[in-house]
């Protein structure tokens, strides 16, 4: 009897466990090994303490801010701790999604919460570990590396994001995360265009010069007579069994290549860096390693979306001849 109930016990947790992650394709490796077991038994105990994942937000903005504070001392073992507070971080940011998918209370003010605690933590790494190489070193490079390496890190994000969102809304339309039909964005334009505030006006301003930008910047992953995801798939709502089956066969490969420059894994570099008392490698790894994964990621979609447009052409010919 006992080992029934520890079995149906171990298959429950496994099947919340399965139920807090990501589409496998979409998630960064490191995660999968680590951050999310981590993250999940974190969440479970959290849960078990009624906390929120906004709450888990904003211990993790707490983590990835200080890390920042404490590597800016610039030295060894400030910058052991800075690391640790880091993969805390880290942890809290992962943990607090999979709490939210376990209790069913995702919402648009989280994902805000944790953009914003994201992007806190990323300025006060980058700029801390480049004050605390300046203070060891009397240079103002570790301030240009900076700058170089989080505006890199922000256009490997866009591309990561944008072809993981691409993905699910095609290859896996049952999760989340899925990127916004036409008629959605039109609507969320219309919206605030119907409000004459100020500050209507100006989140309308911010929106579409957002998403100009994004649109320019995720362009060179598609090819040039396809120069965005609306022309490929104009009614996302009604993308045939077939053709999410075929999208899934030819584009998890280079899916799998973005998960390998997200931000978790620029994060991680100054975990590892910061442990080994490396802080001067940290902005040379991300500038030549995650750059390096980009193009090849670049060079593979491309050949795979070539490869989608021919057999697609030819599945078209086959239905209506």
């Amino acid at each position: 009897m006992g080992s029934i109930t520890n079995r149906s016990f171990f298959l429950q947790l496994k099947n919340e466990y399965r139920k807090s992650l990501k589409p496998p394709e979409t998630e960064e490796l490191i995660n999968q090994l680590i951050n999310r077991p981590l993250a999940f038994i974190t969440a479970k105990v959290l849960q078990k303490l009624k906390a929120t994942p906004n709450f888990v937000t904003l211990l993790s903005l707490l983590c990835g801010v200080s890390s920042g504070f404490i590597f800016s001392r610039g030295r060894y073992p400030d910058i052991l701790l800075a690391g640790l507070l880091l993969q805390f971080m880290i942890v809290f940011d992962c943990a607090d999604g999979q709490l939210a998918r376990l209790t069913n209370r995702s919402s648009k003010l989280g994902r805000i919460l944790d953009s914003l605690a994201d992007l806190a933590t990323h300025c006060s790494v980058y700029w801390g570990v480049a004050i605390g190489l300046y203070r060891n070193t009397g240079t103002v490079l570790p301030f240009i590396l900076a700058l170089s390496a989080q505006i890199s890190m922000y256009l490997h994000m866009a591309l990561f994001d944008h072809f993981k969102s691409v993905f699910i809304t095609i290859a896996r339309p049952d999760c989340i995360d899925q990127l916004d039909s036409l008629e959605k964005l039109k609507e969320k334009i219309e919206q605030l265009e119907t409000k004459n505030s100020r500050l209507s006006s100006m989140l309308r301003k911010i929106f579409l010069w957002f998403s100009k930008m994004e649109s320019r910047v995720v362009s060179i992953g598609y090819i040039s007579n396809s120069a965005n995801f609306y022309e490929q798939f104009p009614d996302t709502e009604n993308i045939d069994p077939q053709t999410r089956e075929l999208y899934y066969n030819e584009m998890r490969v280079p899916t799998k290549l973005w998960t390998m420059i997200g931000d978790t894994i620029h994060l991680t570099i100054f975990v590892v860096c910061g442990l080994l008392n490396q802080a001067l490698l940290i902005f040379p790894i991300i500038l030549v390693y995650t750059n390096v994964v980009m193009l090849g990621a670049l060079f593979v979609q491309r050949v795979k979306y070539r490869n989608l447009g021919l057999e697609r052409e030819i599945r078209w010919q086959e239905r209506y001849d």
